[in-house]
């Protein structure tokens, strides 16, 4: 995700003017926390703004990206209190603990318009360590002027989650009206998370025979396809949110996976069913940047980094529940997935 700061021009027989003001530095700052996570990812950047084709300096990464020494990326860690209203707010002169992110560079990023050979980003452990009773505030701080130019904070993502449909009595199936079935899902709520979406992860493996050798050698390779549903936004104050994933899309993403592949595969008995959620900022972001669906694609501007432009925010994407499927081969479930025609 990375930000460019167009340029304006507007054109008068009367007055002309340069759009560009004097040069200046604007940190683009990208961190989600999840505490489930080993490894905290920082991404760090620069807007800039100058005479002449702005796709050129893009491709340029003295442009876009900040020297290895100009500048620290740290976390501190603050203790907090909570009102009557049970929201958490900072306390103390000093944070509890600071951790600070290492530089270095990656060779994965998407090509297009921006430089793309390599690119920094600051990385920090994290695992096990992160406290949900506690308050985060991202720096980045100038090493030649000792200044703060930019920061954010954010609450983690609390609590304990239940699914309560589907579960192990119920089986993860879909019922309704022939050509309309669905498959209910629920979940309780976890503290500061507005935004859900779950995924259903669907196992099967490959059952390969060699039949060259004897006794035949059999090679059993275990997959997996991710089925995301729609997402579903809180109110913050309901005990449970719930969607619906229609039998259409689940078998219609198997099938699309799948096209061409001849392997022989066998059912597994299990799904699990994923409950991704991220809190405001995060959830406040992504909806300023996806498309609006109409002629008018222009985004809305969204960012909570003070001195400069991004999200710093928290989100949760390992929480999961193994959910039992029907058994039997006659079951409308595994029927439907056999009926695919892609090997099973």
């Amino acid at each position: 995700m990375l930000l460019l700061v167009g340029m304006m021009f507007f054109a008068s027989c009367e007055v002309e003017f340069s759009p560009n003001d004097d040069w200046k530095r604007i940190p683009v700052v990208y961190c989600l926390l999840d505490q489930d996570d080993d490894t905290t990812f920082v991404r760090l950047q620069r807007c800039y703004l100058g005479e002449g084709n702005q796709y050129h300096y893009a491709a340029i990464a003295d442009s876009i990206y900040y020297p290895q020494d100009a500048v620290t990326v740290l976390m501190e860690e603050w203790n907090t209190w909570v009102d009557n209203d049970g929201q958490r707010h900072r306390y103390g002169d000093n944070p509890r603990k600071i951790y600070t992110f290492d530089y270095t560079t990656i060779t994965d990023k998407d090509s297009g318009m921006f430089y793309n050979t390599v690119h920094p980003v600051y990385v920090c452990p994290t695992g096990g360590q992160l406290d949900t009773t506690c308050l985060y505030c991202l720096k980045v701080l100038d090493n030649a002027s000792g200044d703060t130019i930019a920061k954010g904070e954010t609450l983690l993502i609390r609590g304990t989650m239940t699914l309560q449909q589907p579960n192990n009595v119920t089986l993860f199936q879909f019922s309704g009206a022939s050509g309309n079935k669905s498959c209910d899902i629920k979940w309780s709520t976890l503290r500061d998370a507005r935004q859900y979406q779950p995924v259903v992860r669907f196992y099967y493996r490959d059952f390969i025979v060699d039949r060259t050798h004897v006794p035949y050698d059999t090679t059993i390779t275990p997959h997996y396809i991710d089925i995301p549903c729609n997402v579903v936004k809180s109110d913050m104050t309901e005990r449970y949110c719930s969607t619906k994933l229609e039998q259409n899309t689940f078998l219609s993403r198997i099938k699309q996976a799948l096209e061409g592949d001849t392997c022989n595969k066998n059912i597994i008995d299990t799904v699990d069913i994923y409950i991704h959620c991220a809190t405001e900022p995060l959830a406040a972001y992504l909806y300023a940047t996806h498309p609006v669906g109409s002629i008018n694609q222009e985004p809305y501007a969204y960012s909570n980094i003070e001195g400069g432009v991004g999200v710093f925010a928290a989100r949760r994407r390992h929480l999961f529940f193994k959910i039992g499927t029907p058994l039997s081969t006659v079951s409308d479930y595994v029927r439907q997935i056999i009926e695919l025609g892609v090997g099973f």
